[in-house]
């Protein structure tokens, strides 16, 4: 495989060959990577650039390919083959990515593939499901034991099914009705007396999780349990598909660089050197909500204009109380939206994780406001100023510890995604409190 810092220079190896039009060398090239690299080299062409190459590609070398990538490449290279060639790229694709690729596909020209291709019955109930769903993201599963085998009968079962499996983790086992009565492992199987049935080395307590189940929270099962895959159940348990761990890597990468995207509102479809325009579509508009919310920052400070003129000084420490309140806030919001992603926290836990966060503002305050207190003593030979901006940021520390756990679960009960939005509402919260609680004792103190 190649390694991930030299994955530049593969692209500008491809370029170079095309540049030189020798396209069969370009095409060999990409032939010799590792199908997750050639994946990425493919996504970073351009579609001038992709063409000539995909063109070269067998089908089952695109459809290792296509198994590697996401959504938007797959179907941006897909727009650039042969109706016909589609048909075989998606027959030897796993039904999972396949069907990922016809999702993003109109309905009529879903249907014309769905109805060319020898195994759609593999992929077409997977289509039935959201992308984001447990239904969305599952395998579609072989023939399975049931609980009457014999050991012996269900390893012979196996070797006639199961010849070319690569991801066999658990066996599963259904009644006659196709419900999940139990699970086995393949270590249990091999080690156990050839005469016993199934039935009495299952397992009847199987953890499963139901189709309409958000992908997040199926990830999340995994790791709680620390399984190989889970299967999936429709309303009467009887067993869908299975979702494996690497079905589950992808599902935690997306779901991570969608927050962190969100965290700084800007869309999770951004990329670098996306288009100007679908930049400033990502981007300006909360630009001009951060902008509305500065006026409020602005309007605070401008009550105390006539105490700005006389004590110019403050004007030297006011960026220090908004700023470091500011960042203690989003220490503390990027904890809670992460513990509400992963389901550490609920709304319940509301005054336990506030009684917390105050306890560590107030510490915080308490030692960065006596430190910033004594320089300010130091620098100006003014004990007031001092002991002014040490209890100002003892107070924004407060309030940053109470916007940044109130505002991500607030959000979170009128069903607005905490990380798109808090952000912008903690940030206000510490602007305000800290101009209003540091110009404020200044008007007080120092006049």
């Amino acid at each position: 495989m190649v390694d991930a810092l030299v994955l530049d220079d593969a692209v500008e190896t491809v370029r170079h060959l095309l540049a030189q039009e020798r396209l069969d060398e370009a095409a060999a090239y990409i032939r010799g990577l590792h199908p997750a690299d050639a994946a990425e080299v493919l996504a970073r062409l351009t579609p001038e650039e992709r063409l000539p190459i995909v063109r070269r590609l067998s089908p089952e070398e695109l459809a290792h390919a296509f198994d590697r990538m996401d959504e938007d490449d797959m179907a941006a290279i897909a727009q650039q083959i042969g109706r016909e060639r589609l048909v075989d790229v998606l027959e030897r694709m796993e039904p999972d990515a396949a069907a990922d690729l016809l999702g993003e596909m109109p309905a009529t020209e879903q249907a014309t593939l769905l109805a060319e291709m020898a195994d759609a019955d593999e992929v077409a109930p997977l289509l039935e499901y959201p992308p984001d769903t447990a239904g969305g993201i599952m395998n579609r599963v072989g023939p399975m034991l049931r609980r009457h085998m014999t050991v012996a009968e269900a390893l012979e079962f196996l070797r006639q099914h199961y010849q070319d499996e690569r991801e066999l983790y658990y066996l599963y086992v259904l009644d006659r009705y196709g419900r999940l009565v139990g699970v086995v492992s393949l270590r249990g199987l091999i080690l156990a007396n050839p005469e016993q049935r199934v039935e009495e080395i299952m397992n009847p307590d199987v953890i499963t999780v139901q189709a309409n189940m958000d992908q997040e929270e199926v990830a999340r099962l995994l790791s709680r349990y620390d399984f190989l895959a889970l299967p999936v159940v429709d309303e009467e348990n009887r067993l869908l598909g299975i979702v494996t761990v690497d079905d589950v890597l992808d599902v935690l990468e997306e779901e991570a660089t969608e927050d962190i995207y969100r965290l700084a509102q800007v869309s999770e479809h951004s990329q670098v050197f996306s288009p100007i325009r679908q930049a400033l579509a990502n981007r300006l508009p909360w630009l001009v909500v951060n902008l509305f919310t500065a006026f409020l920052a602005s309007g605070v400070v401008s009550l105390f204009e006539g105490t700005i003129a006389r004590a110019a000084v403050l004007a030297t420490f006011m960026p220090i109380v908004a700023g470091q309140g500011g960042n203690a806030g989003t220490q503390t919001m990027t904890i809670m939206v992460r513990s509400l992603a992963l389901g550490e926290l609920d709304v319940r836990d509301m005054w336990r994780a506030l009684r917390y966060e105050i306890q560590v503002g107030l510490l915080n305050g308490l030692a960065v406001g006596t430190l910033v207190g004594l320089v300010a003593w130091a620098w100006k030979a003014n004990p007031v100023l001092g002991a002014v901006i040490a209890v100002a940021m003892i107070g924004n520390m407060l309030a940053a510890a109470v916007a940044g756990v109130v505002v991500p679960l607030t959000l979170k009960v009128l069903r607005v995604d905490p990380a798109l939005a808090s952000s912008i509402f903690v940030t206000t919260v510490t602007d305000v409190c800290g101009f209003l609680f540091f110009l404020g004792l200044g008007s007080m103190l120092l006049l």
